[in-house]
């Protein structure tokens, strides 16, 4: 039991070793009020612009969720904010939808159908 524990350790400290070569590669480390702030160019060649990196492993060695699942706490509210507007956007077409078929749900429009099919028309000006 105590060296599976041990080998884990060494297994998660390598993990984070990996993790902060990965970051600090082709990247600008500065000291901005204490903080390291690590920068990269974009890759995106129209973009170019330079932003910042979340590293998911912070200064004493243990590992931040947000920053690895999101990449930082304005990738997590940005998320937030589209997924809110893609929610309202699903209720509003379901309220449309539940709308139609209450409609084609009413007497009135089988009675609709009914006419159009005796017509087999309701455009004039076909034939």
């Amino acid at each position: 039991m105590i060296n599976r524990n041990v080998r884990r350790y060494k297994d998660m400290s390598r993990f984070k070793e990996w993790l902060r070569r990965r970051i600090e590669r082709d990247a600008v480390k500065s000291e901005l009020n204490g903080e390291i702030v690590y920068l990269k160019k974009s890759r995106m060649p129209l973009i170019g612009d330079w932003g910042r990196i979340y590293p998911p492993i912070n200064e004493d060695d243990s590992l931040n969720g947000v920053n690895i699942i999101f990449g930082g706490h304005k990738n997590l509210l940005k998320l937030m904010i589209i997924l809110a507007i893609v929610g309202m956007v699903y209720l509003q077409f379901a309220e449309i939808f539940r709308y139609v078929d209450s409609i084609t749900s009413h007497q009135c429009y089988a009675s609709f159908q009914q006419c159009i099919n005796q017509t087999n028309s309701i455009n004039p000006f076909v034939s």
